[in-house]
């Protein structure tokens, strides 16, 4: 793993070792609870530091070499495997994730690069992937200290934990292996063993957008994953209990879980927008999950449009050419799809919805691709991702991410695209 080392023991607040075979025995995860932190760290009176950094752009910092020195991160009320009064940072290494510590998530670089550090911790030093080894910060100092709050460390273990409730390999079939690749697109892994991932398969959930999400509401912690047709999650080591978040009649539980999911999405939260108000509302609307903020989209017959992209369908406002808009007329462009005969107003929305949702992934949008073709007679909704080449047993298949499901097709073949979701492990 390549780090960067401008910053290197260049921190007064260290101490030095008095031993050159160092061995750590466990490690620390923190978030930084600001921006900066490798020019605040260099000043005396902060006396604090940190052994590793990973920044909002997942560029990893090797910031006090912990073979030389005692980096000061986990601070005298801390404790550890047994281990009190400052003692811990004689014993661990300690990592800061840079954040702002209110829950706003990690960035998805920071998630890939805080994966290979441990993975590194692992390999270099042979430290297990287990609690018993990685600590949050809240964790090792309770009542004191509440980071990380950006990120989940126990879903992040669980992802590489090499005890975890694997019956055994991911079978080495095109259907369990090309979900892998999906899965790796959200960041994750796929095991078929994982009670998230069972359920997801059994109720055809759709493709993965979001895993290792992790929230608390009512003194209740939840972790979940976002696919493209629901949210689901469950209470915190109750893994047997999942909830999907279109059936959820807790509106606090509604509004947190979908705080969090727009944050992890990078869509600007706004509950007292319409098009929020409209999904929220008992029943739930089946639109799936926020791929885009509200954006104004003028069509080619002059006509303007607000409009928010879903991962199953496109909410839409009118906008008045004259007078106030009336942004309580909500409107799904699914209504305009299942219609026929559709009008030149409603065909020109269509065209200008349907390049934006292809734009945003920086694709272009033609009906006649097979592919395209395929996602709209299966009401897929809005592509996840362009399309991509993979290697399976000697042979070239071509695959598109659509929120609804996944598409393939051998390459030499591409007009006989497949349903991921048809293929079994």
């Amino acid at each position: 793993m390549q780090f960067d080392t401008s910053y290197l023991n260049k921190t007064p607040n260290k101490t030095a070792r008095n031993t050159t075979s160092f061995k750590p025995e466990f490690v620390v995860l923190h978030e930084t609870a600001g921006y900066g932190s490798l020019e605040w760290n260099l000043r005396p009176e902060v006396r604090s530091s940190y052994n590793y950094l990973i920044a909002r752009d997942g560029k990893t910092y090797h910031y006090v070499n912990e073979k030389a020195y005692v980096a000061w991160h986990a601070g005298v009320r801390s404790w550890a495997r047994g281990y009190s009064g400052g003692e811990i940072n004689v014993h661990a290494i300690g990592v800061e994730v840079e954040g702002p510590n209110d829950g706003t998530p990690i960035t998805t670089a920071q998630t890939k690069s805080l994966v290979e550090l441990i993975r590194y911790f692992r390999d270099t030093y042979t430290i297990p992937i287990s609690r018993d080894y990685f600590f949050a910060h809240s964790t090792v100092a309770p009542g004191y200290k509440d980071d990380p709050r950006g990120y989940s460390v126990e879903y992040t273990l669980k992802l590489l934990d090499e005890s975890s409730p694997s019956t055994g390999p991911r079978p080495n079939t095109l259907g369990a292996q090309l979900r892998n690749e999906v899965y790796k697109l959200a960041k994750g892994e796929y095991r078929p063993d994982w009670v998230f991932h069972q359920y997801a398969f059994k109720h055809k959930l759709g493709s993965p957008i979001r895993v290792g999400m992790d929230f608390s509401v009512k003194g209740i912690r939840y972790t979940g994953e976002v696919y493209g047709r629901d949210v689901i999650i469950s209470p915190y080591n109750q893994w047997d209990i999942v909830l999907r978040a279109n059936e959820l009649t807790d509106q606090d539980v509604y509004n947190a879980l979908m705080q969090y999911t727009y944050g992890a999405l990078g869509v600007d939260y706004r509950p007292d927008q319409a098009f929020y108000q409209f999904i929220s509302q008992i029943p739930r609307k089946a639109v799936g999950v926020p791929l885009s903020n509200s954006n104004r989209l003028q069509a080619s017959d002059g006509a303007a449009y607000a409009a928010q992209i879903f991962s199953l369908d496109t909410l839409y406002t009118p906008i008045a050419t004259s007078g106030a808009t009336n942004w309580s007329v909500v409107k799904q462009l699914s209504a305009i799809v299942a219609v026929q005969n559709t009008s030149a107003v409603d065909a020109a929305l269509r065209e200008i919805i349907s390049r934006a949702m292809y734009t945003r992934i920086n694709s272009a949008f033609d009906a006649k691709l097979p592919f395209i073709k395929k996602a709209i007679e299966a009401k897929l909704g809005a592509p996840l991702s362009s399309q991509r080449r993979w290697s399976y047993r000697n042979n070239e298949y071509l695959y598109v991410v659509y929120a609804g499901d996944t598409l393939f097709a051998l390459a030499n073949k591409p007009a006989e695209v497949r349903l991921l979701s048809e293929q079994a492990d």
